[in-house]
């Protein structure tokens, strides 16, 4: 699945770069040689940092 569809780049793709050291959406991007073109995608890119990765948004957590 596509997070920025500006520059193609998917969420395995965001998660990559995470694994690698970005700690900024702008990082996320310039780790795969791009940059903003929209800014639509920052935000959840930022999210997917903050969390660790992309693959832990949405994810079902069960309830006790």
């Amino acid at each position: 699945m596509y997070v920025c569809n500006c520059n193609g780049v998917t969420r395995a793709e965001v998660d990559e770069a995470i694994a690698a050291g970005a700690g900024q959406p702008e990082h996320v991007l310039a780790h795969h040689g791009c940059e903003p073109c929209c800014g639509r995608c920052l935000p959840e890119i930022a999210d997917g940092i903050a969390c660790g990765g992309m693959a832990r948004i949405g994810s079902l957590v069960a309830a006790e």
